[in-house]
């Protein structure tokens, strides 16, 4: 949620979400899991992108290991961070590999 609220403040680009989890993209996308533990965390989220248009895509962890390891770090660490213009120790070797470009 606070990855989505600073794509929000910083760009009026759509919101571009990659995942590894086909339910967590599905709950984005539809009215899913809104009566769910997670509902008020996927309304917030959905909230914070306001009209902006909403890109969803699947990866599997082998194809996007920056994240992996981010959020690998944010487990063992139990820690939140944002590196605006700069690359976490932690990916520096595997974040230029892990380049998913799209077109809009």
């Amino acid at each position: 949620m606070q990855g989505m609220a600073l794509v929000v403040e910083h760009s009026d680009a759509p919101v571009i979400l990659q995942s590894d989890s086909s339910e967590a993209l599905l709950c984005m996308s539809t009215d899913a899991l809104q009566r769910s533990a997670y509902g008020h965390l996927v309304l917030e989220i959905k909230c914070l992108s306001g009209n902006r248009e909403f890109v969803p895509q699947k990866f599997s962890r082998s194809q996007n290991r920056v994240v992996d390891r981010l959020a690998n770090y944010s487990r063992t660490e139990r820690a939140t961070a944002v590196w605006l213009r700069s690359v976490p120790p932690c990916i520096e070797n595997v974040w230029p590999l892990d380049c998913n470009y799209m077109n809009l």
